[in-house]
C-alpha cells in the first residue's frame, strides 16, 4: 500500500522538473517583469533633467527677454520665440517644421504679389493706352503730338515707379537696421558662451570683427550704397527721355561700383573672420590645455577638478552652439519678409516688361525695367548684409569646439 502511494508522487516530481526548468517565467512583481522599461524611464528622466539644467544655465547667462523684445520689434510679430528655439535645439529637435516653413514663405511671396498687383495693372493699362494713342497719332503723321503724348505717359509711369521704388528702398533699409539692432543685443550674450566654452581671445576677436562688419554696413551700405542705388534709378529713368542713349555708360559705372563695394565688404569681413577662426580658437585651446594639466597636477582633488572643468566646458559648448544656431534662424526670420517682398516686386515688374515689350515703345519698357534692376541691387545689399552675420555666426560656432 505504501509503494502504491509513493509512485504517483515520483511521477509528479518528474513532471514538474521540466516545467520549472523550461516553462515560461512568471514574474513575481512588476519591477522584475519589466526592468528594461524602468531603466529607459530613468534614462529619459535624467535626459529631461539635463536638458532643463542646460536651459536654466542658458537663461541665467543670456538675456532672452531683451533678445525676444528686439526680435518682436524688428519683425512686428511674435511668431518666432528665441527661448523656445534654444529649448528645442538643446533637446535635439528641429525648431521648425519644414512643411510649415515652405507654406509660410509661399504665403508671403503670394501676398506681396497681390499687394503689387494693383500698381502693375495700372501701369499696364496706361502703357496699353499709350500704345493705342501712338498708333492713332501716326495715322495723322504728327510726330510732335506723339512725342508730347509719350512724355506725358512716361512721366506718369515714372511717378508710379518712383513711388514703388521708395517703398522697396524703405523695406530694405528697415531690414538692415533691424539686423544691426538684433546683433547688438545678441552679441554680448553670445560672447559670454564663447568665453565659457573657449576663452577670451576667441570672444574678443569675434566681437571686434562683428563690430567692424556692423560699422562698415552702417557707414557704407546704408549711407553710400543705398543713396547710390537711388541715383542709379534716376539715371536710368532720365536716359529713356530722349531717343539717344546719353547715360547708359554712367548707369553701368554706378552698377559696377555698387556691385564691387558689396563684394568687397563681404570679402573683407568674412576673410578677417576666417583668419580669426583659424588662430584664436587654437590659442585658447592651448591655454585651456595648460589649465587642465595644472588642475590634474593638484594632489588629491586634481582629477575631480579636471572633470568639473570638462563638464563646464562641454555644457558651455552645447549652449554656445544652440545660441549661435538660434541667432542664425532669428536673422533669417527677420529678413524673410523683406526678401520676399523685394523678390516678388522685382519678378512682377520683369513679367510686366515681358508682356508690354511687343506692343510698347522700347523706351517705356526700359524705364519700367529700371525699377526691376534697382530693386535687384537693393535685394543684393540686403542678402549681403544677412550673409555677413549668418556666415560669421556659423564660422565661430563651427570653429570653437571647446578645449
Amino acid at each position: 500500500m505504501v509503494f502504491y502511494e509513493t509512485v504517483p508522487m515520483r511521477w509528479l516530481i518528474l513532471f514538474m522538473i521540466p516545467v520549472l526548468l523550461f516553462g515560461p517565467a512568471v514574474p513575481a512583481n512588476a519591477e522584475e517583469a519589466a526592468p528594461y522599461d524602468f531603466q529607459s524611464e530613468c534614462s529619459a528622466q535624467e535626459e529631461t533633467e539635463t536638458q532643463t539644467d542646460l536651459f536654466s544655465i542658458a537663461d541665467e547667462y543670456i538675456d532672452m527677454d531683451a533678445i525676444q523684445s528686439q526680435l518682436s520689434e524688428s519683425t512686428d510679430s511674435d511668431q518666432f520665440s528665441f527661448s523656445q528655439t534654444i529649448r528645442h535645439l538643446l533637446s535635439g529637435q528641429i525648431p521648425f517644421e519644414p512643411d510649415r516653413l515652405l507654406q509660410y514663405v509661399g504665403e508671403l511671396f503670394l501676398g506681396e504679389l497681390r499687394q503689387q498687383k494693383n500698381i502693375v495693372l495700372q501701369i499696364l493699362v496706361i502703357v496699353l493706352s499709350c500704345a493705342v494713342f501712338s498708333n492713332f497719332i501716326h495715322i495723322f503723321k504728327s510726330s510732335q503730338i506723339a512725342e508730347i503724348g509719350f512724355y506725358m505717359i512716361y512721366f506718369l509711369v515714372c511717378t508710379m515707379l518712383l513711388h514703388s521704388f521708395v517703398d522697396m528702398s524703405m523695406i530694405g533699409q528697415q531690414a538692415c537696421n533691424a539686423m544691426y539692432d538684433f546683433m547688438k543685443v545678441l552679441l554680448p550674450s553670445y560672447l559670454v558662451t564663447v568665453v565659457l566654452c573657449a576663452g577670451s581671445i576667441s570672444a574678443v576677436g569675434f566681437y571686434e570683427i562683428t563690430v567692424l562688419g556692423i560699422s562698415l554696413m552702417q557707414g557704407v551700405l546704408l549711407k553710400l550704397i543705398l543713396p547710390a542705388i537711388h541715383f542709379y534709378m534716376i539715371v536710368l529713368l532720365l536716359n529713356q527721355i530722349g531717343k539717344e542713349d546719353y547715360f547708359s555708360q554712367l548707369s553701368s559705372l554706378i552698377e559696377t561700383m555698387i556691385s564691387w563695394s558689396v563684394k568687397t565688404i563681404l570679402g573683407v569681413v568674412l576673410g578677417l573672420q576666417a583668419v580669426q577662426c583659424l588662430i584664436a580658437p587654437a590659442v585658447d585651446s592651448m591655454k585651456n590645455s595648460g589649465l587642465h594639466r595644472l588642475a590634474k597636477a593638484i594632489p588629491g582633488v586634481g582629477s575631480m577638478l579636471d572633470s568639473a572643468l570638462e563638464t563646464v566646458a562641454g555644457s558651455a559648448l552645447i549652449i554656445k552652439n544652440a545660441v549661435g544656431i538660434a541667432g542664425i534662424l532669428a536673422l533669417s526670420f527677420i529678413c524673410l519678409l523683406p526678401i520676399a517682398k523685394l523678390a516678388a516686386c522685382m519678378l512682377l515688374f520683369k513679367l510686366l516688361c515681358a508682356l508690354i515689350q511687343p506692343i510698347s515703345e522700347k523706351r517705356m519698357v526700359a524705364g519700367i525695367e529700371s525699377l526691376s534692376k534697382s530693386i535687384g541691387l537693393i535685394l543684393r545689399v540686403l542678402v549681403a548684409s544677412l550673409a555677413i552675420f549668418v556666415i560669421s555666426l556659423a564660422m565661430i560656432t563651427a570653429s570653437i569646439t571647446g578645449g
